[in-house]
C-alpha cells in the first residue's frame, strides 16, 4: 500500500513558495515514511554576491532494538535570476527525511563458503 500527499503553498504574500511531498508505503519487509520539503524565498537585490557552495547536512541513524532506520538531509543555499530587468535572489531550503521500520530482524546470509 502506498499513499502520496502533495501540497503547494504560497508564503509571505507571494514572495515564496513551499512544496511538501509526503509518501507512506508499506510492504512485506518494511514500513517507510518519506517527507520532502522544498522552501523558496525571493527578494529583490541591487547587486549580486558570490553564491558559493550550498550547505549540506546529512544524518543517518539505525536503532537495532526497534529496527528503525532514519536518514535526514538538508540543503540550504541561494541563486540569482533576472526577472523583468530586476535582479532577484532566490534562497532555497530543501529537506529530505526517510524513516524505515523493518518488520523482521535482518539476518546475515549463511556462511557456507570457506575462505582460505
Amino acid at each position: 500500500m502506498r499513499d502520496v500527499l502533495h501540497k503547494t503553498k504560497e508564503i509571505l504574500k507571494g514572495r515564496g513558495k513551499r512544496i511538501v511531498i509526503h509518501e507512506h508505503s508499506q510492504d512485506k519487509e518494511c514500513v517507510s515514511d518519506i517527507r520532502k520539503n522544498f522552501l523558496y524565498l525571493a527578494n529583490e537585490v541591487d547587486h549580486q554576491e558570490d553564491p558559493g557552495a550550498p550547505e549540506v547536512h546529512v544524518r543517518k541513524s539505525y536503532d537495532s532494538l526497534n529496527r528503525n532506520e532514519k536518514f535526514t538531509m538538508r540543503v540550504k543555499g541561494f541563486f540569482y535570476v533576472n526577472r523583468n530587468r530586476r535582479l532577484v535572489k532566490v534562497g532555497y531550503y530543501h529537506t529530505l527525511r526517510i524513516l524505515l521500520h523493518w518488520k523482521s530482524a535482518l539476518l546475515s546470509p549463511s556462511k557456507s563458503v570457506f575462505m582460505a
